[in-house]
C-alpha cells in the first residue's frame, strides 16, 4: 500500500538539498553578490525538479540571502560596507548583553560541545570554509539563545546573516585569529566570568571589523 505522505516528505528532502546547495554556493562565492538566480539552470545542475528548487529559493529570499528584482527574478543580496559596519555595531551591543547573561546559564554540556568542535577546527591544518562558518554560527547562536531573550536572539541571527554575507563576498577567511578569539570566549564562559566574557566578545567583534577594513 502506498504511503500518501511519502511524496511530500521526498519533496521536503529535495527542497532541503536545494537550499543547502544554493546556500553553500553563495558562501563560496560560486554565486557572487548581485548574481541573478537562474532557477531552471540550478535545478538541472542539482538534478532535481523546479518545485523543490523554487521552495528553496523562496526560503532563501525570506531569510534575506536573496532579494527580489521583479516578480520573476531573484538575485544574491549585496551587502555594502556601510550596512556591514552598522550591523556589526549593533551586534556588539546585543551580543555583549547576551554573553553577559549566558555566562551563568550556559550548560557545561554545551561548553564542552563547543570546545570540542573548536579543538577539531584548530587541529585541522586546512579546514574548509564551511566548517569554520558552521562552528562560528553554532557558538554565536548558542550564546544568543542562552542570553535568555528570544527577541534579541532572533535579531542577532538576522544581523549575523548580514555580516556573514558581506565577509563571504568581500574578504578572505580569517581562520587563525578567529580560533584564538573563540578560545578566549569559551574560556571566559567556562570560568563563569561574565565581565571577562563580555571583554572577549568585544575583542572578537573588533577583530572582525579590523580584519575587514585591513583587507579592503
Amino acid at each position: 500500500m502506498r504511503n500518501g505522505n511519502s511524496e511530500p516528505k521526498v519533496r521536503d528532502s529535495l527542497s532541503r538539498v536545494a537550499y543547502d546547495s544554493v546556500f553553500q554556493m553563495i558562501l563560496s562565492r560560486e554565486l557572487p553578490g548581485g548574481t541573478v538566480i537562474q532557477e531552471r539552470k540550478l535545478a538541472e545542475t542539482l538534478g532535481i525538479s523546479r518545485t523543490p528548487m523554487r521552495e528553496a529559493l523562496v526560503r532563501l529570499e525570506g531569510e534575506g540571502w536573496l532579494v527580489r528584482l521583479t516578480d520573476r527574478l531573484l538575485s544574491v543580496k549585496v551587502v555594502d560596507l556601510t550596512e556591514f559596519l552598522h550591523a556589526l555595531s549593533v551586534r556588539r551591543l546585543l551580543e555583549c548583553e547576551a554573553i553577559r547573561n549566558a555566562a551563568a546559564k550556559l550548560t557545561d554540556t554545551d561548553i564542552e560541545r563547543l570546545s570540542g568542535k573548536l579543538a577539531e577546527l584548530k587541529a585541522d591544518p586546512d579546514p574548509e570554509n564551511q566548517v569554520h562558518w558552521s562552528f562560528d554560527d553554532d557558538l554565536h547562536r548558542t550564546i544568543a539563545i542562552f542570553g535568555g531573550n528570544p527577541v534579541l536572539a532572533r535579531i542577532v541571527n538576522d544581523l549575523r546573516k548580514t555580516t556573514h554575507l558581506f565577509e563571504a563576498q568581500t574578504v578572505p577567511q580569517r581562520l587563525s585569529p578567529g580560533v584564538a578569539e573563540h578560545e578566549a570566549i569559551l574560556d571566559a564562559l567556562a570560568a563563569r566570568d561574565p565581565e571577562r566574557a563580555v571583554e572577549a566578545m568585544q575583542t572578537h567583534l573588533e577583530c572582525v571589523r579590523a580584519g575587514v577594513m585591513d583587507n579592503l
